[in-house]
């Protein structure tokens, strides 16, 4: 019998880069923000017994004062026990051995004998979330809709329904007749839940477009007719293109009046949901800070507050050591050992990366770091990559998501890496943000009657020796949320 080997084995050979565990360990924790990290650390905490979170002075000096020594040898196999057990599958028969079946009888069998039912268990989840975290707008819409239908079940359930398909600005996207197939409810009913949405708090939601959200809006704080609710309900598309005189010859009113209105339109949410929800957005807290020491010379440092510090616990990990005779268990600790070891070099490096590029700016962005956005240099982070003797996709990965908090305020660490131009008056070269810097200061002294069209800004910017075109001067601007200046001029 003969084999045709060759008509069905393929063989191929290529080479491939596999990065093991701890590389991409170490730059998962490179690219990680400072609360990524955080919650990293506090998970290892959980998961390996040899990790130990250091704590301030007072809580050590309160816990020296119980008086008791809570690794003692008794406690240290019931901790070892306890951790494998917890935390590893492969178990060693001799630690088994020595748990005591009397844990168990700490529970009592009542607790198992009855289950409660799915409405109290619902209400009971509800009420620990609930206390454990800032409500938020889905909360509070839930807390609107079971006030209003408390004797309404149907039309309670269709509203949540509902409210489950309000984006995450709080209009709705679909139709009378999509909803109504989606929900597997009646047209009527759904414009009876639309309706209901549309009463609550905060005002403008469930609304299909932005006329109406903002119409919903005036007609809660009680202003239907007034020239807002016109302006609104037939003349939105003129205001978009700042058509004051037209808008004010066409609602019978003073142009005077008309930009009254027009400010009051301005105080509204064009997107109420999301609004409610910006109310808890966490401050930022900075990875780096530079300054000036008391000799007058750049500093940068590592903002410690923002990490837990983390450390191996030598003691505890020898006195393990001592513990564990089975083969198995030395190895669990070894691999213990190992990973924890292997997560705060991981760290170090990237607080040591960190300080580096800290360093790196206080070389090549001083002038910005005395006199402001003004003076910020183009820079690419290559540079800053040869300089430091990295590779750039390590700089790339190293302040992404990350701030420095400088003399001239916050910024994120991408700020301070971007193209530039050259003046041809004197040869000063100034990054994209430095331009843009100018585009603002040129619009914020121009004649607010007859604003500076992108042609004239880039003429004057050439006048400073910077040659700027046209269409990039109206992409800085847009980038800037400036509008153009047809939308920025003032009518008298």
């Amino acid at each position: 019998m003969q084999l045709h080997l060759g008509q069905n084995l393929n063989i191929s050979q290529r080479q491939e880069q596999v990065m093991a565990p701890q590389q991409l360990q170490s730059l998962e924790i490179l690219q990680a923000t400072s609360l990524e990290l955080e919650q990293k650390l506090l998970q290892e905490i959980q998961i390996n017994p040899l990790l130990e979170l250091i704590k301030p002075a007072n809580e050590v000096l309160e816990s020296n004062l119980v008086g008791t020594d809570s690794r003692n040898e008794e406690q240290f196999k019931a901790d070892l026990a306890a951790d494998i057990i917890e935390k590893d599958e492969n178990l060693s028969s001799a630690l088994l051995e020595d748990l005591s079946a009397n844990n168990l009888d700490n529970f009592s069998s009542d607790f198992y004998s009855s289950r409660p039912d799915a409405e109290v268990e619902e209400r009971r989840r509800y009420f620990f979330d609930s206390i454990t975290r800032e409500p938020s707008f889905h909360d509070l819409l839930a807390e609107q809709i079971f006030e209003q239908t408390a004797e309404q079940p149907e039309l309670r359930a269709l509203t949540l329904q509902l409210a489950g398909y309000l984006d995450s600005s709080g209009y709705l996207t679909l139709d009378v007749e999509e909803l109504a197939l989606a929900c597997d409810a009646e047209p009527e009913q759904v414009q009876a839940g639309i309706r209901l949405l549309q009463s609550f708090y905060p005002p403008g939601l469930a609304a299909r477009d932005l006329r109406e959200c903002l119409l919903l809006q005036l007609a809660y704080y009680k202003e239907k007719g007034s020239i807002a609710w016109d302006i609104v309900d037939r003349h939105l598309e003129d205001l978009a293109r700042n058509r004051l005189p037209l808008i004010a010859e066409q609602v019978d009113a003073d142009l005077e009046e008309v930009q009254e209105a027009l400010q009051r339109i301005r105080k509204l949410a064009p997107r109420p949901a999301s609004l409610f929800d910006s109310r808890v957005a966490p401050s930022i807290a900075p990875d780096l800070r530079i300054d000036k020491n008391e000799f007058g010379q750049w500093t940068v440092q590592l903002n410690y507050e923002v990490l837990p510090r983390v450390i191996v616990n030598e003691e505890y990990l020898e006195e393990l050591k001592k513990q564990c005779s089975a083969s198995q268990d030395q190895k669990y600790l070894r691999d213990k050992e190992a990973s924890a070891r292997q997560l705060l070099w991981a760290v170090d490096q990237r607080q040591s990366t960190l300080s580096k590029i800290g360093e790196a700016l206080i070389m090549l962005q001083s002038e910005f770091l005395e006199e402001g956005v003004a003076k910020l240099k183009p820079l690419i982070m290559a540079e800053v990559a040869e300089l430091l003797e990295l590779h750039e996709t390590t700089i790339s990965r190293a302040v992404a998501n990350k701030y420095v908090q400088t003399p001239q305020g916050l910024f994120p660490l991408k700020f301070f890496f971007s193209s530039g131009y050259s003046s041809k008056n004197d040869g000063e070269e100034v990054s994209s943000r430095a331009i843009k810097q100018r585009i603002v200061e040129i619009i914020n002294q121009e004649n607010p009657y007859k604003p500076l069209s992108d042609q004239k800004i880039s003429e004057a910017l050439k006048k400073q020796g910077f040659q700027v075109a046209r269409r990039t001067v109206a992409k800085y601007r847009e980038e800037e949320d400036i509008p153009a200046a047809s939308l920025r001029k003032v009518h008298k």
